[in-house]
This record gives structure tokens, C-alpha cells and sequence, in this order.
């Protein structure tokens, strides 16, 4: 794994060697990410999420998130 030096990446979150994490993105405990994906700076990846190969997640977008009702 590859992550900015500003990015936060929970020691038990299981992350494939060639996973790119950008600046102020957050990996949660529970997160599993697969190889060749993009974390884009200040993305945020939580809960109990899976995200398979080969995929970018955007700036600022949120997943594994439940919004406050």
C-alpha cells in the first residue's frame, strides 16, 4: 500500500500492497480493499465495507457510511 503521509489507515484494515491512498482519506478497522485500487484524497472508507479490484473512490465521496437521521 502507498498512502499519503496525512492519511489515516487503521492498522487491521486488510489493504492489497497496490492500493494508492491519497491525502486526508480515512480507512477504517473493518475495511477490506482490494488490489490496483484508488483512494482519492479526503475520501473516507468505513464499516464492515468490501471493495473489490480496480476501483476509485472519489475526493470527499463517503462509503461504508450510514447517514445521521
Amino acid at each position: 500500500m502507498e498512502a499519503h503521509p496525512t492519511a489515516i489507515v487503521h492498522p487491521r484494515a486488510q489493504v492489497a500492497i497496490n492500493v494508492t491512498v491519497g491525502a486526508y482519506s480515512r480507512i477504517d478497522e473493518h475495511v477490506e480493499i482490494g488490489e490496483g485500487t484508488v483512494v482519492m484524497p479526503h475520501a473516507v472508507v468505513e464499516g464492515h465495507t468490501r471493495i473489490g479490484k480496480n476501483n476509485q473512490i472519489f475526493p470527499f465521496a463517503p462509503s461504508g457510511v450510514f447517514p445521521m437521521t
